[in-house]
């Protein structure tokens, strides 16, 4: 699996390892994200495709098993760990929709690879027996190893330009939601160059608005997300109360 030299080996490595745990029914969502908005890339096996394809147009949006996934640090199986009473009327719709095309139960787990990154991978488990330890351990396994790959190999079809120091600043202030002007005001530019190095980033990362410029820099680490700079700040003031 992490000699896998490209997305469809890393697929078939990751089929066989499913089958080896008693299913041949996996799918794999990256990124895992609050942002339900967020765009999902969904690689799946032995799943309808017609459930394919819908998750892919909205089902992602109301998941609420890759939303549980974003809170524990371990493999969960669905829909045993899933509280359906916090579930909203669209989130329950999705569990029957999901049902009704063969995933009506299932081990899922949280992948993290380098830069901020995080996936999701889910096995469906339709045995009588219940999911032991082992499996869920497993699973974590296949997930983490997989997705360590999956990084490696978008790493090497993404050569990304080095951004200077000024476009990460401008980057940075443009992820913290401030307007062209008040970055201009803040950085002491004139707007025209503000909108000069906006375009070097956009031409850089390969996009072309500020949503999926600042994606894209989270996905890679460029840039921390809110919830980091808190940690950071909130193990500071711990180490100044300690000292």
């Amino acid at each position: 699996m992490c000699v896998a030299e490209n997305f469809r080996a890393l697929r078939d490595a990751v089929i066989r390892a499913a089958m080896l745990l008693g299913t041949d029914r996996v799918y794999f969502v990256a990124p895992l994200v609050r942002d339900a908005r967020t765009g999902r890339v969904l690689v799946e096996a032995g799943l309808p495709k017609v459930w394919a394809r819908h998750y892919r147009s909205a089902l992602h949006q109301i998941d609420p098993i890759l939303q549980h996934a974003i809170h524990v640090s371990a493999a969960f199986i669905w829909p045993r760990d899933i509280d359906y009473e916090k579930l909203t009327d669209q989130q329950r719709r999705f569990m029957k929709i999901a049902a009704r095309y063969g995933l009506e139960s299932g081990i899922g787990v949280a992948c993290y690879g380098p830069q901020g990154r995080a996936g999701f991978l889910g096995m469906t488990w339709s045995q009588d027996t219940p999911a032991s330890d082992e499996m869920l351990l497993a699973v974590h396994q296949v997930g983490q190893v997989s997705f360590q790959r999956y990084c490696q190999i978008v790493k090497e079809n993404f050569k990304l330009t080095p951004l200077s120091n000024r476009e990460l600043e401008v980057l940075s202030w443009m992820c913290g939601g401030k307007s062209n002007p008040a970055m201009a005001k803040i950085i002491g530019v004139s707007r025209s160059s503000i909108d000069a190095y906006i375009r070097r980033i956009f031409a850089k990362f390969q996009v072309t608005d500020r949503t999926a410029a600042c994606m894209r820099a989270y996905s890679l680490g460029i840039v921390a997300s809110d919830e980091v700079k808190n940690m950071v700040e909130l193990a500071r003031k711990r180490d100044e109360e300690g000292s």
